[in-house]
This record gives C-alpha cells, sequence and structure tokens, in this order.
C-alpha cells in the first residue's frame, strides 16, 4: 500500500521520457538528498566519502532535470538543524559548497543554469558568502533551469522571517494587515516569483519532510525510495517524473 501511495520504488525508466512526450512534466521539483552516510557507512568509508560521492550525483540530476524540460530545481543541501552534527563534519560540508561552487559555476554558466541559494546564507563564513555571491551573479541572466540550494535552510524559519518582514512592512506604513493574502506573503519568501512544489523526491527510506520547504510543499505530490542519495540514478529520477505524471493532481477539487 504505502510503495503505492507514495511512489515508492522505481517504474521503468524507459518508459518515463513518456511525461516528456505528454507534457506532464513538473514545473518544481524539490529533493531531500538523504543517505550520504549510510551509502559510506555501507561500504565501510567515512561518512565524508559518501557527502563527496552525493555531490557527483547532484551534477547528473540536475543535468537530467534540465534536459527534461523540469523549471526550478531546489535541493536540501544543509539545514538549520543540521549544525548539530559533528564540527568536523559541519566543517567538511561547507569546504565542499565552496570546492563545489569553484568547481562547477563555470559550467552551470555555460549551461544556462540560474543557481541561487535560499537560507540564512548571512550565517555562513564570509569567504563562502562571497563565492556564494559571485555564483548567483554570473549565472542570474540565465534563462534555463532555476537551481536552488537550501543551505542554513529551513521552513518554519523561512516562515519565521517572511512574517517579520512583513510586520516591519506594516509597522512603516507600507502593508496594511488587510492586504496580506497568501499572494503578499510568498513575496516574503526566499521562492518569492518561483513556482509551487509540484513533486518532492526524498531518498534513503525516511518518509517525512525535515521542515523542507513547508510553505511550499502544501499540495505537492511525493516520490519516497529507499535508494540513497549517492546511488540514486537518472533513470531513477526519471521515473520518479514519471511516476508523478501518471497522478491526478485534484487540489481540493474534484
Amino acid at each position: 500500500m504505502w510503495k503505492k501511495f507514495f511512489g515508492r520504488g522505481k517504474d521503468n525508466a524507459d518508459v518515463a521520457e513518456a511525461a516528456v512526450e505528454a507534457g506532464r512534466v513538473p514545473r518544481h521539483v524539490a529533493i531531500i538528498m538523504d543517505g550520504n552516510g549510510r551509502w559510506a557507512k555501507a561500504k565501510g568509508l567515512m561518512r565524508t566519502a559518501g557527502h563527496r560521492e552525493g555531490v557527483g550525483t547532484l551534477k547528473k540530476i540536475l543535468r537530467k532535470a534540465k534536459d527534461m524540460g523540469i523549471e526550478v530545481l531546489t535541493v536540501y543541501a544543509f539545514s538549520t538543524e543540521n549544525w548539530k552534527r559533528p564540527a568536523a563534519e559541519v566543517d567538511f560540508l561547507m569546504a565542499l559548497f565552496s570546492e563545489y561552487l569553484q568547481k562547477e559555476v563555470r559550467n552551470m554558466y555555460e549551461e544556462n543554469v540560474c543557481i541561487k541559494f535560499i537560507g540564512k546564507t548571512n550565517e555562513l563564513s564570509p569567504a563562502l558568502q562571497k563565492e556564494i555571491a559571485a555564483a548567483q551573479e554570473l549565472t542570474k541572466d540565465n534563462d534555463g533551469i532555476l537551481f536552488n540550494v537550501a543551505a542554513n535552510y529551513g521552513g518554519r524559519d523561512e516562515i519565521c522571517r517572511a512574517a517579520r518582514q512583513i510586520a516591519r512592512a506594516v509597522q512603516k506604513g507600507e502593508l496594511t494587515a488587510n492586504e496580506i493574502d497568501e499572494a503578499v506573503f510568498e513575496n516574503y519568501l526566499d521562492t518569492a516569483g518561483v513556482p509551487p512544489v509540484d513533486l518532492v523526491i526524498r531518498t534513503s527510506g525516511d518518509l517525512r519532510l525535515s521542515n523542507f520547504l513547508l510553505w511550499q510543499a502544501a499540495y505537492a505530490e511525493f516520490y519516497f525510495t529507499d535508494t540513497n542519495w549517492p546511488d540514486f540514478s537518472p533513470e531513477e529520477f526519471a521515473a520518479a517524473i514519471n511516476n508523478f505524471a501518471a497522478r491526478d493532481r485534484r487540489f481540493g477539487g474534484l
């Protein structure tokens, strides 16, 4: 039952391209890239090896999403809760972000990818903030896929930050309480101007959102797989898109 309801597992990847042909590709896909540590442990490696392998997977999935015509890909790279991890692992992840930007931003620019970071990036190191700003500036005019990287991000925190900004706008007389509706609220989120999430993919077997895009995923479909992130292939990604394309989305209607 759960496998059928949540789309857990692998469909025929060859058939998955039918979603593209039928024009039923989701506009916005969000991915919780889970299982790097489990992948490494199963191979007798350090957790850092899993994170590094996961970067290679991300490059492949981003390219596949772009080729399939997906407009927005948002990935959960580092949550506000991930600071609780051992300092050595956090330091490694921050260095990996920096390495990824240095090696891949030029390629993304040439492939017409627009990269944007969401979350409290102002709390990252000054050096990493500088690299993030440079990457966003370089690719800002690209009109291919929008690649959102959620770093130091939490859905509840994002909503609270938006609420505080709206409160300040009301205090300044720039906005009245009666003018606040869903459309206004969305303009204060990190994803302002971006279509809502159509499909959330989570790897490595857990069945939860983990504080990821709580507002944006209100009507999202879900696809869960036991595959650890480093082993998540472009073929399984395409199968997840095909699984989405076969669903009947009613948004509360009949």
